[in-house]
């Protein structure tokens, strides 16, 4: 699974992205509203998994590079794993470096994710969870349509408290 934007491709992440992928797992400022940065171990055993082919069965997690169609530079990571898959039922996940947060790479690249998912996947409907404090997150689901549907307390832990969260879904037309 392949797809470009304007200025991203999105592809299947490699073992050769692990480096990229530890700047951006195991910087404090981007995993603040997510838990602990990742050691070099954790983002590796990460990566590993999500290299491994994908059967779209439940709780199996799709991992996507988000790369920059200029230099091939991984910049940061989509998930997608069928939390329901009965039901249609999905969830997404996203995480950026640091250096590329309010650019507009979010939204590009989980806006064109979400319409794949959509038209070649079997998906109804489409969630995302993010702490409450996580404006810029909540806000990029809401400008892609996704609608708040809950509020649940106490939801992560987040290094040394607990933190509340927003569920947003969005149903296919």
């Amino acid at each position: 699974m392949q797809f470009n934007t304007k200025r991203l491709v999105i592809r299947p992440v490699t073992p050769d992205d692990l480096a990229a992928s530890f700047e951006h797992r195991s910087c404090a400022l981007t995993s603040r509203y997510i838990g602990e940065p990742a050691s070099y171990e954790q983002a590796k055993q990460r990566l590993l998994e999500g290299c491994k082919p994908w059967h779209a069965q439940e709780n199996e997690r799709l991992a996507l590079a988000i790369t920059l169609q200029s230099n091939e530079r991984l910049i940061g990571e989509l998930m997608f794993k069928y939390v329901n898959k009965e039901s249609l039922i999905g969830e997404i996940g996203y995480r950026l470096h640091k250096d590329y947060i309010g650019q507009g790479y979010a939204y590009e690249a989980v806006s064109v994710f979400i319409e794949h998912l959509f038209v070649e996947q079997e998906v109804m409907k489409i969630t995302a969870l993010c702490a409450t404090e996580n404006t810029a997150s909540w806000k990029l689901m809401e400008k892609l349509g996704m609608q708040r549907e809950g509020h649940l307390r106490r939801h992560f832990q987040l290094t040394t408290q607990r933190a509340d969260a927003y569920y947003y879904g969005l149903c296919r037309e």
